[in-house]
């Protein structure tokens, strides 16, 4: 039972990825110069999409996960996107003050990834953070939202409470655009795992218990 959810997770996480992977080369193809990944933790898509060659990235994230992503970077090839590690202590440290110290062009497109992030935050930080974006944002830009709609499974729930993420927000994606809409950016394709799946994996994947997870992509 532990190896077969270990393996439906697995697809969800690789569909959610190739999802987002999507809507980054779309942003990029239409003229985005930088990429800024929110919470990047250890994401490796500066190392692994060629369509990234030449756009500057900006990962931002806690010092400590930086720190121990950094004590490792020379086991990779060189990234094929020109990498600034953008450390930030949230509780002391606005995100614009973090990005004008690591050299992001606010006059510049960008895409934007918030994976994996908002649904730990309450709706009013989630609100303000999406305000600080759009204030960074110049025509052109694109976010790309993951976000979960409202766990209809006990077990799910009760699962992410004891690994120590419980989840603080849902959205619906009404709810969602509508959060985007009051910071200035519009929704013009929202995404769930069904569409994940008929798109990326011909509908093969068994990942029916992943419906929460939605991916919201808008532009300024």
């Amino acid at each position: 039972m532990g190896l077969e959810m270990g393996r439906v997770m697995a697809d969800m996480i690789g569909l959610r990825t190739v999802a987002i992977d999507a809507a980054v080369r779309d942003a990029i193809g239409a003229g985005a110069t930088q990429l800024v990944i929110l919470g990047a933790g250890y994401d490796g898509r500066a190392w692994r999409m060629p369509e990234l060659a030449g756009v500057k990235v900006f990962e931002v994230d806690h010092p400590a996960t930086q720190g121990d992503k950094r004590a490792h970077l020379s086991e990779l090839p060189p990234a094929t996107g020109l990498v600034s590690l953008v450390p930030i202590d949230f509780e002391r440290e606005s995100l614009g003050e973090a990005l004008n110290r690591a050299g992001h062009d606010r006059s510049s497109p960008t895409c934007w990834i918030w994976e994996g992030v908002v649904m730990y935050l309450t709706r009013d930080a989630m609100r303000a953070t999406a305000a600080g974006i759009a204030g960074r944002s110049a025509p052109g830009s694109t976010l790309i939202v993951n976000y979960h709609t409202l766990h209809r499974r006990f077990i799910a729930r009760l699962i992410f409470r004891l690994i120590g993420e419980p989840q603080i927000s849902a959205w619906t994606p009404e709810e969602m655009a509508a959060d985007l809409r009051s910071v200035g950016f519009v929704v013009y394709e929202d995404t769930g795992m069904a569409d994940w799946n008929d798109r990326f994996a011909q509908g093969k994947a068994k990942v029916e218990r992943g419906a929460y997870m939605r991916i919201a992509i808008a532009w300024t």
